[in-house]
């Protein structure tokens, strides 16, 4: 990502931005998905992972804003925590490094890369759209990556087999006596409800084998369920239920 690309002005009512944005909040959890992964990983496979965030000086919404894009991507099933990787050009109350707080539904897009297939990026395809093909040339170029054609904007696909590898590990540290699969951790969170926000089935699976509890409730009062349900993942949810 250059500078030239990093940061995006425009007003808040195109209807194609605004489509945009609403499929990137939308199929923000599959994005995650592949973030989360990343968590059990010593060297990361994603090659690039970030969201794009409208920032302003003011809190007024049709005030013109700052589209930037952020990363160091977590989430709690509530709020996405990030950080910022641009310098604003005009704003005076963020800048590069800040870390920022958000809901999903402030999010404008998302994109990853992964074995240097580019996903997500939907405001980017809307804006490759409206290029020539010598522009869309020199724009790929400055972002250094291989976009999809500008109509198509891929999701990452679930990886079973690191999921399955997950669940093995976890097979080989429930036969240990000190192990306790139900151990509340950081905000009361289970490893039930972690997958749960994760939306990793293989390992949830196994969890319930191993007689995971459904009904421990987090430090908020969620169940595993609860967050499952809050990021999207449905079918999950209905089993947790």
């Amino acid at each position: 990502m250059t500078d030239q690309n990093s940061v995006f002005f425009h007003k808040g009512d195109d209807p194609e931005i605004v489509a945009a944005a609403q499929k990137a909040q939308q199929s923000f959890k599959h994005f995650w998905y592949q973030v989360a992964l990343d968590f059990n990983r010593i060297i990361p496979a994603l090659q690039l992972s970030c969201i794009k965030v409208p920032f302003s000086d003011s809190n007024f919404e049709n005030e013109d804003v700052e589209q930037m894009w952020c990363s160091e991507i977590n989430f709690d099933g509530l709020e996405i925590s990030a950080v910022l990787l641009n310098s604003p050009n005009w704003l005076k109350s963020v800048q590069e490094g800040d870390e920022v707080h958000i809901p999903v539904s402030r999010i404008r897009d998302w994109l990853c890369v992964l074995e240097d297939k580019v996903y997500g990026g939907y405001s980017i395809q809307v804006l490759r759209q409206q290029m020539s093909s010598e522009e869309r040339a020199s724009h790929d170029k400055a972002w250094g990556l291989n976009f999809p054609s500008p109509e198509t904007v891929d999701l990452p696909p679930h990886n079973e087999k690191f999921e399955s590898g997950l669940a093995q590990m976890l097979a080989d540290e429930v036969k240990k006596d000190s192990f306790d699969i139900n151990a509340q951790h950081q905000e009361g969170r289970t490893l039930l409800h972690m997958e749960a926000l994760f939306g990793r089935q293989i390992i949830l699976d196994a969890l319930l084998a191993y007689e995971a509890d459904k009904t421990i409730k987090c430090d908020r009062g969620w169940t595993a369920a609860d967050y499952a349900r809050h990021v999207g993942w449905s079918k999950i949810s209905e089993m947790l239920s």
